[in-house]
């Protein structure tokens, strides 16, 4: 994997000798797969505390031919003073790149610019799809699938 560290510099490491650093109490719900990549996707005040949602990609088994077969959304949940999985995809075929980006969402007859997300997914029929997500707290929704061309 190509990596870059925080001061600008970059190189390349062997993958399976990566540990991401997302929180504890966070990367407790691995369910023991690899975590392959995280994003957060805005930050939450709970009294003095701020924490992220994160969006997380995994991979139960690292020799497969494509980067995650699961993407997970968590939220920090007000109520319960705790991280809770808002959505989950499991046994996918993923590939690089994941993007955050906004979306427009059409809504009766206006336009939404809504916070978003999108990845790339191998279809059964072997064909790459990128899908694009919007989110609202616990809230996510599928909103495109485009064929994707290397």
């Amino acid at each position: 994997s190509l990596v870059r560290l925080a001061n600008g510099r970059a190189g390349w490491v062997l993958t399976r000798l990566l540990k991401m650093n997302i929180p504890d109490e966070v990367a407790q719900y691995s369910e023991g797969h690899r975590i392959t990549g995280y994003f957060s996707l805005g930050t939450v005040r709970d009294g003095e505390l701020v924490k992220h949602n994160w969006l997380w990609t995994t991979i139960s088994k690292s020799t497969q031919p494509y980067q995650f077969d699961s993407f997970r959304y968590f939220v920090w949940s007000l109520r319960h003073h705790r991280y809770e999985t808002a959505y989950i995809e499991r046994n996918l075929k993923g590939y690089y790149p994941v993007e955050l980006h906004p979306v427009q969402v059409r809504i009766g007859k206006r336009v939404e610019t809504m916070p978003g997300f999108s990845l790339i997914v191998e279809g059964e029929e072997g064909l790459r799809y990128r899908r694009t997500y919007t989110y609202k707290t616990y809230v996510v929704r599928l909103v495109s699938k485009t064929e994707f061309k290397n």
